[in-house]
Protein backbone atom coordinates (compact mmCIF):
# COMPACT_ATOMS: atom_id res chain seq x y z
CA UNK A 1 0.00 0.00 0.00
CA UNK A 2 1.02 3.46 -0.98
CA UNK A 3 2.28 5.08 2.16
CA UNK A 4 0.55 8.85 3.14
CA UNK A 5 4.11 10.42 3.26
CA UNK A 6 4.52 8.79 -0.62
CA UNK A 7 1.76 10.83 -1.79
CA UNK A 8 2.86 14.02 -1.88
CA UNK A 9 5.82 13.50 -4.26
CA UNK A 10 4.31 11.24 -6.61
CA UNK A 11 1.14 13.87 -7.07
CA UNK A 12 3.95 16.38 -6.95
CA UNK A 13 5.74 14.71 -10.21
CA UNK A 14 2.15 14.84 -12.04
CA UNK A 15 1.26 18.12 -11.14
CA UNK A 16 4.03 20.04 -10.53
CA UNK A 17 7.43 18.88 -12.39
CA UNK A 18 9.19 16.06 -13.77
CA UNK A 19 12.88 15.55 -14.25
CA UNK A 20 14.76 15.57 -17.86
CA UNK A 21 17.87 14.35 -18.78
CA UNK A 22 20.04 17.34 -20.48
CA UNK A 23 21.57 15.18 -22.70
CA UNK A 24 18.79 13.05 -23.91
CA UNK A 25 16.13 14.47 -23.08
CA UNK A 26 14.17 12.15 -21.26
CA UNK A 27 11.76 12.71 -18.75
CA UNK A 28 11.47 10.32 -15.38
CA UNK A 29 9.76 10.30 -12.24
CA UNK A 30 11.77 11.85 -9.50
CA UNK A 31 12.56 8.99 -6.63
CA UNK A 32 15.04 11.83 -5.57
CA UNK A 33 17.26 10.43 -8.57
CA UNK A 34 20.80 12.21 -8.92
CA UNK A 35 22.13 10.45 -12.35
CA UNK A 36 19.98 8.85 -15.18
CA UNK A 37 22.59 9.14 -17.83
CA UNK A 38 26.55 9.32 -17.71
CA UNK A 39 28.01 12.72 -17.93
CA UNK A 40 24.62 15.03 -17.77
CA UNK A 41 22.74 16.60 -15.41
CA UNK A 42 19.36 15.97 -14.57
CA UNK A 43 17.05 19.28 -14.62
CA UNK A 44 13.46 20.14 -12.81
CA UNK A 45 10.93 20.84 -15.46
CA UNK A 46 8.32 22.64 -13.87
CA UNK A 47 4.56 22.62 -14.90
CA UNK A 48 3.27 25.84 -14.25
CA UNK A 49 4.51 29.68 -13.82
CA UNK A 50 6.14 30.89 -11.02
CA UNK A 51 3.66 32.86 -8.31
CA UNK A 52 5.81 34.47 -5.86
CA UNK A 53 4.12 33.16 -2.44
CA UNK A 54 3.62 34.83 1.21
CA UNK A 55 6.33 33.25 2.45
CA UNK A 56 9.93 33.82 4.00
CA UNK A 57 13.67 33.10 1.91
CA UNK A 58 13.24 30.13 -0.28
CA UNK A 59 10.06 29.14 0.00
CA UNK A 60 8.09 32.42 -1.66
CA UNK A 61 9.57 30.25 -4.74
CA UNK A 62 8.01 27.52 -4.13
CA UNK A 63 6.50 26.77 -7.49
CA UNK A 64 9.96 26.49 -9.20
CA UNK A 65 11.68 24.26 -6.32
CA UNK A 66 10.71 20.19 -7.00
CA UNK A 67 9.67 19.20 -3.45
CA UNK A 68 5.76 18.88 -2.99
CA UNK A 69 5.29 21.20 -0.24
CA UNK A 70 7.24 23.91 1.82
CA UNK A 71 8.45 23.23 5.29
CA UNK A 72 8.93 24.85 8.89
CA UNK A 73 12.30 26.05 7.85
CA UNK A 74 13.88 29.36 6.14
CA UNK A 75 16.88 30.48 4.21
CA UNK A 76 16.79 32.92 1.60
CA UNK A 77 19.11 36.13 -0.11
CA UNK A 78 18.78 39.75 0.37
CA UNK A 79 19.26 41.76 -2.67
CA UNK A 80 20.24 45.12 -2.08
CA UNK A 81 21.77 48.21 -4.36
CA UNK A 82 25.29 48.66 -3.32
CA UNK A 83 25.52 52.31 -3.72
CA UNK A 84 28.68 53.19 -1.34
CA UNK A 85 30.48 50.11 -2.79
CA UNK A 86 29.47 51.09 -6.45
CA UNK A 87 30.92 53.77 -6.10
CA UNK A 88 33.96 52.83 -4.58
CA UNK A 89 34.05 50.58 -8.04
CA UNK A 90 33.25 53.41 -10.34
CA UNK A 91 29.80 51.62 -10.94
CA UNK A 92 26.51 53.03 -10.92
CA UNK A 93 24.21 50.23 -11.40
CA UNK A 94 26.15 46.98 -8.52
CA UNK A 95 23.53 44.83 -6.33
CA UNK A 96 24.81 42.74 -3.71
CA UNK A 97 22.67 39.30 -3.06
CA UNK A 98 24.11 38.28 0.09
CA UNK A 99 23.51 35.26 2.28
CA UNK A 100 24.44 35.12 5.98
CA UNK A 101 23.42 36.57 9.33
CA UNK A 102 22.62 40.56 8.96
CA UNK A 103 19.56 40.33 10.47
CA UNK A 104 18.76 44.25 10.32
CA UNK A 105 19.40 43.95 6.19
CA UNK A 106 17.17 40.87 6.04
CA UNK A 107 20.30 38.58 5.91
CA UNK A 108 18.24 35.19 6.34
CA UNK A 109 20.92 32.48 6.22
CA UNK A 110 21.29 30.96 10.00
CA UNK A 111 24.85 29.54 9.18
CA UNK A 112 26.49 32.18 7.50
CA UNK A 113 26.32 30.62 3.99
CA UNK A 114 23.94 30.17 0.80
CA UNK A 115 24.41 26.36 1.41
CA UNK A 116 21.23 26.78 3.97
CA UNK A 117 19.51 27.40 0.54
CA UNK A 118 20.20 24.44 -0.77
CA UNK A 119 19.65 23.02 2.52
CA UNK A 120 16.45 23.68 2.80
CA UNK A 121 14.85 22.16 0.16
CA UNK A 122 16.59 19.10 0.11
CA UNK A 123 15.50 18.05 2.87
CA UNK A 124 11.77 18.59 2.07
CA UNK A 125 12.96 16.60 -1.07
CA UNK A 126 13.86 13.49 1.24
CA UNK A 127 11.05 13.59 3.03
CA UNK A 128 8.95 13.37 0.09
CA UNK A 129 10.70 10.25 -1.61
CA UNK A 130 10.56 8.41 2.23
CA UNK A 131 14.46 8.54 2.51
CA UNK A 132 15.92 7.12 5.88
CA UNK A 133 18.92 9.60 5.97
CA UNK A 134 21.44 11.57 4.22
CA UNK A 135 25.09 11.34 3.20
CA UNK A 136 26.96 14.80 2.94
CA UNK A 137 30.76 15.38 2.59
CA UNK A 138 31.99 18.59 2.84
CA UNK A 139 34.82 21.63 3.61
CA UNK A 140 32.45 22.95 5.98
CA UNK A 141 29.26 25.20 4.29
CA UNK A 142 27.97 22.68 3.46
CA UNK A 143 28.12 20.36 5.88
CA UNK A 144 27.67 22.74 8.69
CA UNK A 145 23.93 23.64 6.71
CA UNK A 146 22.62 20.63 6.87
CA UNK A 147 23.89 19.99 10.45
CA UNK A 148 21.80 22.71 11.38
CA UNK A 149 18.72 21.77 9.29
CA UNK A 150 18.88 17.92 9.80
CA UNK A 151 19.42 18.63 13.51
CA UNK A 152 16.08 20.70 13.90
CA UNK A 153 14.16 18.06 11.80
CA UNK A 154 15.72 15.10 13.48
CA UNK A 155 16.89 13.95 9.65
CA UNK A 156 19.63 11.11 10.21
CA UNK A 157 22.49 12.46 9.02
CA UNK A 158 26.30 11.08 8.39
CA UNK A 159 28.28 14.39 7.27
CA UNK A 160 32.18 13.62 6.20
CA UNK A 161 34.77 16.01 6.43
CA UNK A 162 38.59 16.12 5.69
CA UNK A 163 41.11 16.53 8.44
CA UNK A 164 41.29 20.27 8.47
CA UNK A 165 37.36 20.59 8.27
CA UNK A 166 36.54 19.41 11.65
CA UNK A 167 35.87 23.02 13.36
CA UNK A 168 33.86 24.44 11.13
CA UNK A 169 30.94 22.13 11.42
CA UNK A 170 29.33 23.66 14.55
CA UNK A 171 26.02 24.90 16.09
CA UNK A 172 24.75 27.41 18.26
CA UNK A 173 25.04 26.50 21.73
CA UNK A 174 21.77 24.27 22.83
CA UNK A 175 20.84 23.34 18.72
CA UNK A 176 19.21 19.88 18.39
CA UNK A 177 21.97 17.48 17.41
CA UNK A 178 21.10 13.73 18.23
CA UNK A 179 20.57 13.12 14.41
CA UNK A 180 23.57 14.09 13.22
CA UNK A 181 26.72 11.35 12.86
CA UNK A 182 30.23 13.72 11.71
CA UNK A 183 32.90 11.79 10.59
CA UNK A 184 36.44 13.03 10.13
CA UNK A 185 38.92 11.80 8.00
CA UNK A 186 42.10 12.63 9.66
CA UNK A 187 44.86 11.64 7.08
CA UNK A 188 42.41 13.32 3.86
CA UNK A 189 40.95 16.36 2.43
CA UNK A 190 37.67 17.27 1.17
CA UNK A 191 38.24 14.86 -2.24
CA UNK A 192 38.93 11.94 0.40
CA UNK A 193 35.55 12.50 2.56
CA UNK A 194 33.46 12.22 -0.85
CA UNK A 195 35.17 9.06 -1.55
CA UNK A 196 34.53 7.99 1.62
CA UNK A 197 31.01 9.00 1.54
CA UNK A 198 30.20 7.50 -2.14
CA UNK A 199 31.74 4.06 -0.44
CA UNK A 200 28.80 3.81 2.33
CA UNK A 201 26.35 5.31 0.09
CA UNK A 202 26.34 1.77 -1.55
CA UNK A 203 25.87 -0.18 1.65
CA UNK A 204 23.01 1.85 3.14
CA UNK A 205 19.76 0.92 1.48
CA UNK A 206 17.57 4.02 1.89
CA UNK A 207 19.65 6.46 2.73
CA UNK A 208 20.40 9.34 -0.04
CA UNK A 209 23.62 11.18 -0.67
CA UNK A 210 23.31 15.17 -0.71
CA UNK A 211 24.41 14.73 -4.55
CA UNK A 212 26.08 18.27 -4.81
CA UNK A 213 25.24 19.15 -8.33
CA UNK A 214 23.58 16.60 -9.00
CA UNK A 215 20.72 17.49 -6.60
CA UNK A 216 17.67 19.61 -8.36
CA UNK A 217 16.87 20.98 -4.76
CA UNK A 218 20.31 22.31 -4.07
CA UNK A 219 20.54 23.73 -7.55
CA UNK A 220 16.78 25.43 -7.42
CA UNK A 221 17.37 26.66 -3.82
CA UNK A 222 20.89 28.00 -4.61
CA UNK A 223 19.10 29.80 -7.88
CA UNK A 224 16.30 31.14 -6.03
CA UNK A 225 18.83 34.19 -5.44
CA UNK A 226 18.44 34.81 -9.21
CA UNK A 227 14.86 34.93 -8.82
CA UNK A 228 15.02 36.77 -5.24
CA UNK A 229 17.60 39.74 -7.47
CA UNK A 230 15.52 39.95 -10.65
CA UNK A 231 11.92 40.21 -8.79
CA UNK A 232 14.00 43.64 -6.72
CA UNK A 233 15.52 45.06 -9.55
CA UNK A 234 12.59 44.30 -11.95
CA UNK A 235 14.67 43.01 -14.40
CA UNK A 236 17.35 40.54 -15.40
CA UNK A 237 21.05 41.50 -14.41
CA UNK A 238 23.57 41.71 -17.49
CA UNK A 239 25.89 40.51 -15.74
CA UNK A 240 26.76 37.34 -12.16
CA UNK A 241 29.73 37.15 -10.58
CA UNK A 242 30.53 34.25 -8.15
CA UNK A 243 33.59 32.34 -6.79
CA UNK A 244 32.98 28.69 -7.83
CA UNK A 245 34.02 25.83 -6.63
CA UNK A 246 31.88 22.89 -7.87
CA UNK A 247 29.28 24.73 -10.06
CA UNK A 248 25.98 24.11 -8.51
CA UNK A 249 25.97 27.67 -7.84
CA UNK A 250 25.93 29.65 -11.06
CA UNK A 251 24.49 26.67 -12.96
CA UNK A 252 21.80 26.91 -10.61
CA UNK A 253 21.29 30.95 -11.33
CA UNK A 254 21.78 30.34 -14.64
CA UNK A 255 18.86 27.65 -14.91
CA UNK A 256 16.49 29.98 -12.89
CA UNK A 257 17.42 32.92 -15.59
CA UNK A 258 16.10 30.95 -18.38
CA UNK A 259 12.94 29.87 -17.14
CA UNK A 260 12.06 33.38 -16.27
CA UNK A 261 12.80 33.82 -20.23
CA UNK A 262 10.97 31.26 -21.37
CA UNK A 263 7.94 31.68 -19.25
CA UNK A 264 8.17 35.51 -20.22
CA UNK A 265 8.50 37.09 -17.30
CA UNK A 266 11.69 38.85 -17.63
CA UNK A 267 13.22 39.68 -21.02
CA UNK A 268 16.70 37.85 -21.84
CA UNK A 269 19.23 37.27 -22.28
CA UNK A 270 20.33 35.48 -19.66
CA UNK A 271 23.24 36.95 -17.30
CA UNK A 272 26.83 36.32 -18.27
CA UNK A 273 28.54 34.47 -15.87
CA UNK A 274 31.70 35.56 -14.35
CA UNK A 275 33.44 32.68 -12.39
CA UNK A 276 36.69 33.39 -10.11
CA UNK A 277 38.91 30.77 -8.90
CA UNK A 278 41.96 30.42 -6.39
CA UNK A 279 45.26 31.28 -8.66
CA UNK A 280 46.87 28.27 -7.45
CA UNK A 281 44.06 25.65 -7.92
CA UNK A 282 41.88 26.89 -11.22
CA UNK A 283 40.84 24.04 -13.00
CA UNK A 284 37.76 25.64 -14.46
CA UNK A 285 39.63 28.79 -15.64
CA UNK A 286 42.38 26.65 -17.36
CA UNK A 287 40.08 24.66 -19.08
CA UNK A 288 37.86 27.53 -20.28
CA UNK A 289 40.34 29.92 -21.33
CA UNK A 290 41.62 26.68 -23.55
CA UNK A 291 38.18 26.69 -24.81
CA UNK A 292 38.12 22.91 -24.25
CA UNK A 293 34.40 21.11 -23.05
CA UNK A 294 36.32 19.31 -20.38
CA UNK A 295 38.89 18.97 -18.06
CA UNK A 296 42.64 17.45 -18.41
CA UNK A 297 44.68 16.24 -15.69
CA UNK A 298 47.28 19.67 -16.39
CA UNK A 299 44.10 21.79 -15.28
CA UNK A 300 44.59 20.90 -11.88
CA UNK A 301 48.39 21.78 -10.01
CA UNK A 302 50.28 19.05 -10.21
CA UNK A 303 51.02 18.82 -6.52
CA UNK A 304 48.61 19.97 -2.97
CA UNK A 305 49.04 23.66 -2.74
CA UNK A 306 47.67 26.06 -0.24
CA UNK A 307 44.91 28.61 -0.97
CA UNK A 308 43.26 31.83 -0.40
CA UNK A 309 40.02 30.12 0.19
CA UNK A 310 39.87 26.66 0.05
CA UNK A 311 36.08 26.44 -0.06
CA UNK A 312 36.55 27.36 -3.55
CA UNK A 313 39.22 23.72 -3.70
CA UNK A 314 37.06 20.96 -5.71
CA UNK A 315 39.17 18.43 -7.17
CA UNK A 316 35.82 16.91 -9.46
CA UNK A 317 34.22 20.22 -10.51
CA UNK A 318 31.07 20.00 -12.57
CA UNK A 319 32.52 21.21 -15.52
CA UNK A 320 32.62 18.96 -19.07
CA UNK A 321 28.84 17.45 -17.94
CA UNK A 322 26.02 18.00 -20.67
CA UNK A 323 24.33 21.17 -18.80
CA UNK A 324 27.58 21.72 -16.53
CA UNK A 325 29.83 24.90 -16.08
CA UNK A 326 31.25 24.84 -19.45
CA UNK A 327 27.95 24.34 -21.15
CA UNK A 328 26.56 28.00 -18.62
CA UNK A 329 29.79 29.77 -19.75
CA UNK A 330 29.31 29.07 -23.17
CA UNK A 331 25.84 29.77 -23.41
CA UNK A 332 25.97 33.23 -21.67
CA UNK A 333 29.30 33.75 -23.16
CA UNK A 334 30.66 33.93 -19.76
CA UNK A 335 34.02 34.70 -18.59
CA UNK A 336 36.46 33.11 -15.72
CA UNK A 337 39.32 34.82 -13.36
CA UNK A 338 42.01 33.28 -11.00
CA UNK A 339 42.20 35.85 -7.99
CA UNK A 340 45.67 35.91 -5.57
CA UNK A 341 45.24 36.30 -2.54
CA UNK A 342 46.79 39.85 -2.08
CA UNK A 343 44.05 40.79 -3.76
CA UNK A 344 41.23 38.71 -2.16
CA UNK A 345 42.07 40.02 0.83
CA UNK A 346 41.80 43.59 -0.35
CA UNK A 347 38.62 43.38 -1.11
CA UNK A 348 37.17 41.37 1.51
CA UNK A 349 38.21 44.83 3.50
CA UNK A 350 36.99 47.07 1.01
CA UNK A 351 33.69 45.01 1.35
CA UNK A 352 33.80 44.96 5.19
CA UNK A 353 34.61 48.71 5.51
CA UNK A 354 31.48 49.98 3.17
CA UNK A 355 28.96 47.65 4.01
CA UNK A 356 30.00 47.07 7.73
CA UNK A 357 29.40 43.34 7.68
CA UNK A 358 32.00 39.98 7.57
CA UNK A 359 32.45 38.03 4.65
CA UNK A 360 33.63 35.08 3.54
CA UNK A 361 36.39 34.40 1.76
CA UNK A 362 34.32 33.03 -1.59
CA UNK A 363 32.55 36.55 -1.74
CA UNK A 364 36.23 37.96 -1.47
CA UNK A 365 37.45 36.45 -4.42
CA UNK A 366 34.11 36.97 -6.48
CA UNK A 367 34.57 41.11 -5.73
CA UNK A 368 38.11 40.97 -6.76
CA UNK A 369 37.02 39.23 -9.76
CA UNK A 370 34.85 41.98 -10.55
CA UNK A 371 37.58 44.47 -10.11
CA UNK A 372 39.57 42.89 -12.55
CA UNK A 373 37.05 42.86 -15.07
CA UNK A 374 36.40 46.23 -14.50
CA UNK A 375 39.19 47.65 -15.47
CA UNK A 376 39.87 45.00 -18.46
CA UNK A 377 36.97 46.41 -19.82
CA UNK A 378 35.11 42.97 -19.49
CA UNK A 379 32.15 44.51 -17.58
CA UNK A 380 31.27 48.20 -18.15
CA UNK A 381 30.69 50.57 -14.93
CA UNK A 382 27.01 51.22 -16.27
CA UNK A 383 26.45 47.62 -16.98
CA UNK A 384 23.19 45.67 -14.54
CA UNK A 385 25.58 43.33 -12.10
CA UNK A 386 24.89 40.83 -9.43
CA UNK A 387 27.66 40.16 -6.84
CA UNK A 388 27.24 37.28 -5.21
CA UNK A 389 28.27 37.64 -1.75
CA UNK A 390 27.70 33.16 -0.82
CA UNK A 391 28.52 33.89 2.88
CA UNK A 392 28.93 36.37 5.74
CA UNK A 393 28.04 37.79 9.03
CA UNK A 394 29.61 34.41 10.35
CA UNK A 395 31.91 36.37 12.36
CA UNK A 396 29.32 38.76 13.70
CA UNK A 397 27.27 35.53 15.27
CA UNK A 398 29.61 34.06 16.46
CA UNK A 399 30.66 37.27 18.65
CA UNK A 400 27.04 38.12 19.64
CA UNK A 401 25.95 34.16 20.12
CA UNK A 402 26.88 30.95 21.39
CA UNK A 403 28.43 28.60 19.27
CA UNK A 404 29.81 25.10 19.89
CA UNK A 405 31.51 23.13 17.61
CA UNK A 406 29.78 19.40 16.96
CA UNK A 407 31.94 16.18 18.48
CA UNK A 408 33.05 13.92 16.02
CA UNK A 409 31.04 10.78 16.19
CA UNK A 410 33.92 8.54 14.51
CA UNK A 411 37.44 9.45 13.38
CA UNK A 412 38.43 6.82 10.10
CA UNK A 413 41.64 7.56 7.78
CA UNK A 414 40.80 7.27 4.14
CA UNK A 415 42.04 3.95 3.33
CA UNK A 416 39.08 1.93 5.38
CA UNK A 417 37.15 5.10 6.12
CA UNK A 418 33.78 4.06 4.31
CA UNK A 419 33.90 0.13 6.75
CA UNK A 420 34.97 1.92 10.00
CA UNK A 421 31.66 3.42 9.50
CA UNK A 422 29.52 0.51 8.50
CA UNK A 423 30.48 -1.28 11.57
CA UNK A 424 30.33 1.52 13.68
CA UNK A 425 26.66 1.29 12.53
CA UNK A 426 26.50 -2.27 12.63
CA UNK A 427 27.67 -2.07 16.40
CA UNK A 428 24.60 0.75 17.53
Amino acid sequence: MESVRSRPALWGWIVKYQLVCLATGQRIMDAYTLHHTDNALLQADFAGPLNIQDAQGVWKYLDWLPTSSSNAYVAGTVTYKAEALGDALGMTDLWVTFHGYWPEKGGLCPTGSFKDMEAVPTIQRLRDHDCKGMICASAGNTARAFTHFCGLDSMPLIVIVGKDHGHRIWTKTGHPTDSIKLVVVEDGDYYDAKTVAKGIAKQLIGWQMEGSVHNVARRDGIGSLLLDAAFTMDRLPEHYFQGIGGGPGPIGVHEMAERLITSGQFEGPVPRQHLSQNIEHCPIHNAWQARRDHLLPEDFPSEEVTVYSDYLLNKGPAYGQVGGVHDILKASNGQTYTVKESDAKLAKTLFETIEGIDIMTPGAVALASLQQALVSGEVDSSSCTVLNISGGGVERLRQEQSTEVVEPWLRVNKADGASMILKALEQE
